[in-house]
């Protein structure tokens, strides 16, 4: 078995501290025993050599019997690491081997050996031993998972089980009652070996699921078919109708063109505008809410104690957060996100950092294990499959996941060091509302806003922080609370890891697979929230990468919308009218805005230009109207987005928002592409480089 089909838990190992370079006897009773603590795991012939170092019989009672014992008494850590991990377990929840480990103290294997001369379990390499897998038939690969053993085979009337915890007598029982037998043989195995077997053994399930899971369940719900037959022929027929209008009744067709353009674009930019539009009201009321809050806080405080802001979340009490980090061809940035999220303010023997590396990208793989990472850091390879897309990743990552939250990040993010508590917060907040009688729907996921670090650097990435500043500054935090979906960006997304697991995951055949799932949380009554926590991306700065990843972007809210309206009388009784404005002002609308835009941009120029001397017989309340909906549309939009752009960036950036009609003819561009793609080449993923422009200065 080779570790390019599962997750690699330790690709590099954390270098072992002075300490721990062998053992000081303490006793008589402990030179007897240090060999066991200090032997390598492995003999000459690279078999397990088990017996060399762990013990079978009862240990002396002169040896510490408490992990953190064993390890001092072996040389493994100093007295102060140990101090250090216990008031660490103390403060923050977990055992004191996790925060040892977390701390880079000890590495996990030497932890491991440790455990199982206490446990007096020998270690266990399953890379060496088969598993018989036909004792695990019926039993998922969660479940194994979750349970922390796994049966690994029969020796007459004895079952052989490796466990990565502790064999308790309560576990033994549960082993005894699951699998049917009394005698047991325990073994010892590390988490990373052990997630290395549960992938190997689960291999071709795992695939399935994570690549076809979701369309079995939910097919309705599901772009492995991205358009039904209808769907495909519809938007033929209209350009070959439009084609023949135009030859054979020029005026009128172009009349009919016109309207529909000017319904298309005034939708949608009226609908981006009352999103916007709203969010100073929501500002407005949230800043109500907080003061409300803290006068009821200071109120049960008593008279005579001072105001207290509500409480904040103890680091024991907050949940293990599991981090998926997709990445493909990214070998020249993936150590810089390892690094930006150890800034993370967060207990890291509470982080579960999952890099999901595809299994034929050896150069990514070679530079993740090259940075060295934190022993939270697991490195997943993902093994070959069809479709090779980011969400199908995520799936693979999801099964692995320890996290009761899960969030994505891509390779180049640079999240704000407290997004994880202030995310925490706000699932607290919303169990709490619910708990208290609230009848709103349950949090699914929390959205962060998302920008861009080297938003100076040229115009088109200037023009890019000026559409991402009014999409989730304005936009987003305008739609939460309306009722109407919110599409999620393609990172920074925090869900609650059980309820995305009921949604079905992320769908691999939708190259949009964020704002897919926003419309599928709500359509299955859950509800997106939004957080102000910025995480920064690297703005792509080339034309042609570019239009290629907008090409995608807008591909995906096309099949989106496609996959939603093929039942649209369901989709209206799940979401009510609130969720059919979503999917069509939003999800349908901006695509559909950015292919007719081209229209109403030559009616305008030729307006201006020629006058009215284009005989095509136009109505003039239609010039007029298209005349009007393309100034006042695209001049509301100029002043909304500038005034956010400055408020975020400064008026350097701010003021390029005048140049907003000619970057929508670069989404025209990539709209066209998209429209053609959806047709042909549905789930073709253009990637998008990175690591092109060094961070630019906001202000230059």
């Amino acid at each position: 078995m080779t570790d390019t089909a599962v997750p690699d838990l330790a690709a590099t190992p954390v270098a072992a501290p002075a300490a721990d370079v062998g053992p000081d006897p303490v006793s008589d009773g402990y030179r007897e025993y240090a060999p066991l603590l200090t032997a390598s795991p492995t003999g000459a012939a690279g078999e397990a050599n088990f017996a060399a170092w762990v013990p079978r019989t009862p240990l002396p009672p002169v040896l510490p019997r408490e992990t953190g014992g064993l390890l001092v008494a072996g040389g493994h850590i100093t007295q102060e690491q140990l101090d250090r991990a216990l008031e660490a377990s103390r403060t923050q929840g977990g055992y004191v081997g996790e925060h040892l480990v977390a701390r880079g103290d000890i590495h996990a294997l030497t932890l491991y050996r440790v455990l199982a001369t206490l446990w007096q379990a020998p270690l266990v390499d399953l890379a060496h031993e088969r598993v018989d897998e036909e004792m695990l038939r019926g039993i998922g690969s969660r479940q194994i998972l979750a349970q922390g053993w796994i049966p690994v085979r029969r020796e007459g009337d004895t079952l052989v089980v490796a466990t990565t915890v502790e064999p308790t007598a309560a576990l033994l029982d549960q082993v005894r009652a699951a699998m049917g037998v009394d005698r047991l043989d325990v073994r010892t195995i590390t988490p990373r070996d052990y997630a290395l077997a549960v992938g190997s053994v689960f291999r071709n399930a795992l695939l399935h699921d994570v690549t076809d899971g979701l369309a079995d369940a939910q097919p309705e719900r599901s772009a492995r078919v991205s358009l039904y037959r209808w769907q495909q022929v519809a938007p033929v027929a209209l350009i070959v109708l439009c084609v023949v209008g135009l030859v054979l009744a020029p005026s009128p067709t172009v009349v009919a063109l016109l309207v529909v353009a000017n319904l298309a674009l005034g939708a949608s930019v009226s609908f981006k505008l009352f999103a916007s539009l709203r969010y100073p009201w929501v500002v407005v009321r949230e800043r109500w809410r907080d003061r409300r809050r803290r006068r009821l806080v200071a109120l049960d405080a008593g008279p005579g104690d001072p105001p207290t802001a509500p409480p904040v979340i103890a680091d024991r009490d907050l949940p293990v957060y599991t981090i998926l980090v997709p990445a493909f061809h990214e070998a020249n940035v993936i150590g810089k996100v390892i690094d930006n999220l150890d800034q993370l303010d967060y207990p890291k023997s509470k982080l579960d950092v999952l890099v999901l590396l595809e299994e034929d990208d050896t150069d990514t793989i070679a530079a993740a294990r090259a940075a060295r990472p934190p022993s939270y850091v697991r490195i997943v390879i993902v093994p070959r499959g069809v479709p090779q897309t980011k969400p199908r990743a995520c799936n693979y990552g999801l099964s692995f996941a320890r996290g009761s939250l899960v969030v994505i990040f891509d390779a180049e993010d640079r999240p704000e060091p407290d997004q994880l508590r202030r995310v925490v917060a706000d699932f607290a907040r919303d169990r709490a509302d619910r708990a208290a009688g609230g009848t709103g729907a349950p949090l699914v996921c929390v959205q962060c806003a998302l920008n861009y670090s080297n938003a100076g650097y040229n115009v088109l990435t200037r023009m890019f922080a000026i559409e991402y500043t009014q999409w989730f500054d304005m936009m987003l935090p305008g739609l939460d609370g309306t009722g109407i979906p919110i599409p999620l960006g393609g990172t920074s997304n925090h869900f609650d890891t059980e309820m995305l697991r009921l949604l079905g995951g992320w769908d691999p055949y939708n190259v949009t697979e964020d704002a897919d799932l926003g419309m599928r949380a709500s359509a299955l009554g859950f509800r997106v929230g939004v957080n102000s926590s910025t995480t920064w991306e690297e703005a792509c700065s080339q034309t042609g990468a570019w239009i290629k990843q907008r090409t995608r972007w807008i591909k995906g809210y096309m099949i989106t919308a496609a996959v939603n309206f093929r039942h649209p009388v369901k989709f209206y009784r799940a979401t009510g009218p609130l969720g059919l404005v979503g999917l069509t002002g939003l999800i349908l609308g901006t695509p559909a805005a950015f292919v007719l835009y081209p229209l109403l941009l030559a009616l305008t120029l030729v307006t201006f230009v020629f006058g009215r001397s284009v005989d095509l017989d136009i109505p003039p309340w239609l010039v007029d109207l298209g005349i009007a909906n393309f100034v006042i549309g695209n001049g509301a939009t100029i002043i909304v987005s500038a005034l956010i752009a400055t408020r975020r960036h400064g008026w350097r950036i701010g003021v390029y928002a005048v140049l907003n009609p000619l970057y929508w003819v670069l989404h025209s561009v990539a709209a066209w592409r998209a429209a053609w793609q959806t047709l042909f080449t549905p789930h073709h993923w253009e990637k998008t480089p990175h690591g092109l422009s060094e961070d630019g200065d906001d202000d230059e």
